[in-house]
C-alpha cells in the first residue's frame, strides 16, 4: 500500500511538471507571434478635392460681360454683368501612395507621396454693335484667363488612433506638406470677330505665362478617417482631408504669344516678357527700360482645399 501511494505521488509530480512546461512553451509561442506581427503598411489612394474660400482665385475684375449698343446716332447704351469670383485653385483629383510604421497601439508614423493638378478659368464677353441706316458694324470679344497648378508633394504624417476595435479604428492625422516641384501656368485666350456690311473677319490670340515658384513650397494637412479590416493583411480606409499650401512667386515669364498661329514672342520687349518679384525695392531702382525685366513685390498663391480620399493598405 505504501508503495502504491508513493508511485501515485511521483506520477502526479511528473504530470504537473509536464503541464507547466507545456504552458510555458505555449506562452512563449504567443509572445513570439505577437513580437513578429507586421509593423509596416503600404497604401495606394485617390480622391477629389474642392477649393475653399481662402484659396487663390485672382482675376482682373468681376465683370462677366459688357455689351454696347448704338443705333441711329443716338447715345450708346452699355449693359454690364457682374459675378463674384468663388471658384479657386484646389479643385481636382489627386493620386498617391504611402508608407506607415506602427509605433504602438495608438500612434502610426507615415510618409505619403501625392500628385495633384488643379485648374480654374473665367471668361468675359465684350460686344459692340452699331446700326445706322445702311451701316452695320458688330464686334465681339471673348477673353478667357485660366490658372493651372501642378503639385508633387511629400507629406510626413503622424496618425493618432481615437477609437480602436478588432475590425476597424477611427483616427485623426496631422502632417506637413512639402511641394518639391511646384508649377503654375497662366493662359490668356482672346477670340475676336468683326462684322461689317461688306466683310467678316476674326482673330485669335493665345498668351501663356509660366510662374516661377520658390522651392520647396510648404504647407500643412490634417484629416479624420477610418480604417477597416478586409483580411489579415489588407485594410480599406477613407478620410476627409484639409490641406493648405502657399506658393511664393519669384518671377513670371512669357513663354508664348501667338496671334492667328503666328508666334511673335521674340518681338515682345523684355519688360513685358518677364516680371521679377522681390521682397522689397525702391522706385528709384526701377528704370523704364524695355530691355530690362519689370520689378514687382513678391506675390503668394495660397492653395487651400477640402477633399475626400480613399484607398487600400497592405500590412507587411
Amino acid at each position: 500500500m505504501k508503495f502504491l501511494v508513493t508511485l501515485f505521488l511521483l506520477l502526479s509530480e511528473v504530470c504537473v511538471f509536464s503541464q507547466t512546461d507545456l504552458n510555458t512553451k505555449e506562452t512563449d509561442t504567443t509572445l513570439l507571434l505577437l513580437k513578429h506581427q507586421p509593423k509596416f503598411f503600404i497604401n495606394i489612394h485617390s480622391g477629389y478635392a474642392v477649393g475653399l474660400g481662402s484659396t487663390f482665385k485672382f482675376y482682373p475684375d468681376d465683370v462677366t460681360s459688357i455689351a454696347v449698343e448704338k443705333s441711329n446716332n443716338q447715345t450708346p447704351t452699355t449693359t454690364t454683368h457682374y459675378k463674384s469670383t468663388t471658384k479657386g485653385l484646389g479643385d481636382g483629383f489627386r493620386y498617391g501612395a504611402g508608407l506607415s510604421y506602427i509605433l504602438n497601439d495608438f500612434i502610426n508614423l507615415g510618409l505619403e507621396f501625392d500628385y495633384f493638378k488643379s485648374t480654374i478659368s473665367r471668361s468675359r464677353d465684350s460686344s459692340f454693335h452699331s446700326a445706322d441706316g445702311s451701316t452695320d458694324y458688330a464686334y465681339n470679344n471673348r477673353y478667357t484667363i485660366s490658372y493651372e497648378a501642378m503639385l508633387l508633394t511629400l507629406s510626413p504624417t503622424i496618425t493618432f488612433k481615437a477609437i480602436s476595435r478588432p475590425k476597424f479604428y477611427i483616427y485623426n492625422k496631422l502632417g506637413a506638406v512639402i511641394t518639391f516641384r511646384p508649377n503654375s501656368i497662366q493662359k490668356n485666350i482672346q477670340q475676336e470677330t468683326f462684322h461689317t456690311v461688306n466683310s467678316d473677319s476674326s482673330s485669335n490670340t493665345y498668351i501663356r505665362y509660366s510662374w516661377g515658384i520658390k522651392k520647396p513650397a510648404l504647407g500643412f494637412t490634417g484629416s479624420v478617417g477610418g480604417q477597416f479590416k478586409i483580411s489579415e493583411r489588407v485594410r480599406a480606409f477613407a478620410e476627409i482631408q484639409f490641406s493648405h499650401i502657399v506658393f511664393a512667386v519669384k518671377n513670371r515669364v512669357l513663354t508664348d504669344y501667338i496671334i492667328n498661329k503666328n508666334n511673335i514672342t521674340n518681338t515682345i520687349p523684355e519688360n513685358e516678357k518677364l516680371i521679377d518679384f522681390r521682397n522689397s525695392f525702391s522706385t528709384t531702382q526701377v528704370i523704364n527700360n524695355p530691355g530690362q525685366p519689370t520689378i514687382s513685390v513678391v506675390q503668394r498663391i495660397p492653395i487651400t482645399y477640402l477633399g475626400l480620399q480613399a484607398g487600400l493598405a497592405y500590412r507587411f
